[in-house]
């Protein structure tokens, strides 16, 4: 974080000294009050629960803002408590300020699926040649923005954030947050049922991306051959809106995608120019990915074949479609981190290409983001669905709450011997171990707190044991 006198923070936001005195420099700011502090730190009490200043005894120079300083009681000599009469609007004035002080790039990256790993795609290609700011690994909630965006300092080059949709204005507040010049909506499926009551309510959301785009100046990259985002985003008061796809209007367009050993292969057509590419990692949704990475930093200055030649050697992330070495010589995929109808449908199809010649098998449970009710199960049949359309040779599904998955695979069709429910991971064990074998291709398809006895973890480091740790 830049540093400031507590004065240079009064101008920006308003307040009076209430307790304390002096005007320390600052160096951290956190918009909750919590024990485990540095020194130097201003603290917005926007949760409002009690402080007691004891905590911080050892600390030097703590400043809290608060519209309630009643809440704030044997507070030590060591902390400044300033009163003000609108608590948020001095937040965001902060917010604000400090954001309008660095004029630089900043990438905001938002979709159903795909988020972290174009992040990553984008900050592996720039790390060569920029100071680069990104979210960490997959650490994109809303109580993250403020040490993101105070990360960003006087050495910073350029940033790029993920920026999700949990509710509606939920990326609204990300974008006010980042104020990203150069914005990406990879896609759009079903997601976070359980805080948007409808799937078309969640779509929604999603179109909070353009909020506060500069129409003359921002660049909004999208992926052209996505209906939903067609449906939800007007592009209209934009200049700068650049498309990604398979589609011929696409200015980053991929022709000629296969899978190639080790990752995809493709031809990136621009501008009547076309450049032979790869990326390590199957499927043809890290084409997609690639394509609005190489977008993003191609506004922020790097020629397009220098950020294809650097994501040759693009370092996949984890539980993101990786492929081990499993039990008894089988092939595991490991898409763990997370589960969504459109990741679990895009898993599937993975597995479908990759397991021509050997045995298939999938293992799919809850998606906690989806919540309950009608849209959630509905959401569930349509993955049997798409896992009986995929010709897989076995189904495992685990959890009560997924079991419409595997009642939706035999509605289409698919032979009830190949269908297990299971409840615990020595089921899961039960029913897998027999099939395990080099000719074997098992996805991995539940988020790691979906099972018990043993936990997820334990099974799959039974099941990939060069995994253990």
């Amino acid at each position: 974080m830049k540093n400031f006198t507590l004065n240079e923070i009064l101008k920006q936001t308003g307040g009076d000294l209430c307790y304390g005195s002096g005007n320390p420099v600052i160096k951290h700011a956190i918009n909750y009050a919590k024990r485990d502090i540095e020194d130097h730190t201003l603290i917005f009490h926007l949760d409002r629960e009690p402080i007691r200043g004891k905590y911080w005894k050892g600390n030097h120079s703590i400043v809290v803002i608060t519209d309630q300083p009643e809440l704030c009681t044997n507070l030590e000599e060591n902390i400044i408590l300033v009163k003000t009469a609108q608590l948020e609007d001095a937040y965001w004035k902060f917010i604000e300020y400090y954001r309008g002080l660095f004029d630089l790039p900043v990438i905001g990256v938002t979709g159903t699926c795909g988020k972290t790993t174009t992040k990553e795609m984008i900050r592996q290609i720039l790390i060569e040649d920029y100071k680069v700011k990104a979210t960490w690994m997959s650490m994109n909630s809303m109580s993250v923005n403020l040490r993101y965006l105070t990360g960003i300092d006087d050495t910073t080059e350029v940033a790029v954030f993920e920026m999700p949709v949990a509710y509606p204005g939920y990326l609204k507040v990300a974008c006010r947050y980042f104020q990203p010049q150069i914005r990406i909506l990879l896609n759009i499926g079903v997601h976070h049922l359980a805080d948007c009551e409808t799937p078309e309510e969640y779509m929604k959301a999603k179109a909070e991306i353009v909020e506060g785009l500069d129409p003359n100046s921002g660049i909004l990259i999208l992926n052209a051959d996505d209906e939903n985002i067609k449906k939800v985003v007007d592009v209209s008061p934009f200049k700068g809106v650049v498309y990604v796809g398979k589609n011929d209007g696409s200015q980053f367009q991929a022709k000629n995608i296969k899978y190639a050993n080790g990752g995809m292969a493709f031809t990136l057509k621009h501008e009547n120019k076309e450049y032979n590419a790869f990326i390590p990692g199957y499927g043809e949704h890290n084409v997609y990915n690639a394509l609005a990475a190489i977008a993003a930093v191609f506004y922020v200055g790097v020629d397009i074949s220098v950020a294809i030649q650097r994501l040759s050697l693009f370092e996949q992330v984890e539980e993101h479609l990786e492929f081990k070495r499993g039990m008894n010589e089988c092939t595991v995929i490991n898409d763990t981190w997370n589960s969504s109808p459109l990741s679990m449908a895009t898993a599937l199809k993975v597995l479908g290409d990759m397991s021509k010649e050997k045995r298939s098998i999938a293992l799919l449970g809850y998606m906690p983001q989806l919540g309950e009710g009608p849209h959630a199960i509905k959401q569930y049949e349509e993955m049997g669905k798409k896992a009986a359309e995929s010709k897989i040779d076995i189904l495992v599904v685990v959890g009560d709450e997924a079991k419409a998955i595997g009642t939706g695979a035999l509605t289409y069709g698919m032979d009830p011997n190949k269908v297990y429910f299971c409840n615990t991971g020595d089921e899961v064990y039960d029913v897998l171990a027999p099939y395990l074998n080099e000719n074997t291709i098992l996805l991995l398809k539940v988020t790691h707190r979906v099972m018990k006895k043993p936990t997820f973890k334990q099974l799959r480091n039974k099941l990939i044991p060069d995994n253990e740790e």
